[in-house]
């Protein structure tokens, strides 16, 4: 059984914290800002705390809102995945980019 949870970012980003938003978080490169088609912009595998997940950062190609999809690739404890969630907020946060909201999508 997986699970998975969004974070969704605040505001636009400019390619400078774009490019450091996916270097802190260890994204790949993908995607283009000027391309308004483009919607995956990177994705990693991370393990925090026994925590494992995939993360991808995603722009909605209507609204231009910027997300991080977190997919656990297993059945972790709460605890784990609330340490996970709060490295991860953490380094958004240390780029300047604000986090709107995280929600557990079920």
């Amino acid at each position: 059984m997986s699970d998975s949870w969004v974070i969704d970012l605040a505001g636009s980003l400019e390619q400078a914290t774009l490019d450091q938003l996916r270097s802190t978080l260890g994204l790949s490169k993908a995607g283009r800002l000027g391309d308004d088609w483009d919607e995956l912009f990177g994705e990693a595998k991370r393990t925090v705390a026994g925590a494992s997940a995939n993360v991808e950062l995603w722009r909605d190609v209507d609204s231009h809102r910027w997300r991080l999809d977190i997919e656990l690739v297993a059945d972790p404890a709460e605890s784990d995945v609330q340490s996970l969630l709060t490295v991860l907020r953490a380094e958004v946060e240390a780029t300047g980019v604000q986090i709107a909201s995280v929600s557990h999508r079920r």
